[in-house]
């Protein structure tokens, strides 16, 4: 029988006795002790590599032939390729800092903007409603540094279709109508003030005529609040004259002229 160089461990294990001495472990595995001999299994390893190398190379090397350039020049090649991409994310990085500084620079010409234009609005609100409650606490003899806050406080200026009007409203904000279903103005304002207990010391006294009747405007005599015939046909100033007598607990009436 024939001795084999190697066995496996399964096939030592089924050798006699005599013939099992012959062998070595060996990585798993059983090798016939003989001097002379080398294992060349690394040998063959390091072969089937450098043969594996070989055809790689030689594949690489069709591969540079098909392209017509040499392996310098490709080297070149992609070398100036990584340098590009490198450029490229760098001028991405300074756009993108261009980019936020132009953002903030916006930013900062909205913001501006809205303050000029909220600037010019306050102007034009205070000039309507000041304009308007001056001209008619002049005409209802009133002094305007004593009853201009609180006219400013019960009106406030909206714009309705593109044009700002001037309304006066109530304590929740909305805008005030009269029994005919029209805005009240800042005159009729300033009439209810003309005509209250609290504000009618800032405007001066009226004056009667003959017969002791009042020439305009609302009149106190005794305990009786006495309106003129004329301002009776004005709702807002019927209502008011009356709310003020009601108010009071004195008597109302409508002078005969």
């Amino acid at each position: 029988m024939a001795i084999k160089f190697k066995v496996s461990a399964t096939e030592w294990a089924s050798l006699d006795e005599g013939i099992k001495g012959l062998y070595e472990e060996k990585d798993g595995n059983y090798q016939l002790t003989v001097d002379g001999v080398e294992d060349t299994s690394g040998l063959k390893s390091a072969l089937q590599a450098e043969r594996k190398a070989r055809a790689d190379f030689e594949k690489m090397a069709k591969q540079y032939q098909g392209l017509g350039m040499t392996p310098e020049e490709i080297t070149e090649l992609v070398k100036a390729r990584e340098e590009a991409e490198r450029g490229n994310l760098e001028k991405k990085g300074e756009w993108d800092k261009l980019k936020a500084q132009l953002l903030e620079s916006h930013k900062k010409e909205i913001t501006a903007r809205e303050e000029a234009v909220q600037k010019m609005k306050s102007t034009l609100e205070s000039y309507l409603v000041d304009a308007s409650a001056t001209e008619a606490i002049a005409s209802a003899k009133g002094i305007p540094q004593l009853l201009l806050p609180h006219v400013k406080s019960a009106v406030k200026v909206v714009e309705e279709e593109g044009k700002y009007h001037v309304r006066v409203v109530d304590k929740d904000g909305s805008p005030r109508m009269n029994s005919k279903g029209e805005y009240i103005g800042i005159k009729d304002l300033v009439t209810e003030m003309r005509e209250s207990d609290v504000f009618a010391r800032a405007f001066e006294g009226n004056g009667t005529s003959g017969s002791g009747a009042p020439s305009g405007g609302t009149f106190r005599k005794g305990g009786t609040i006495i309106l003129s015939r004329d301002d009776a046909k004005d709702p807002v100033k019927y209502r008011s004259a009356k709310e003020q007598a009601q108010k009071a607990g004195v008597d109302f009436q409508i002078a005969d002229n």
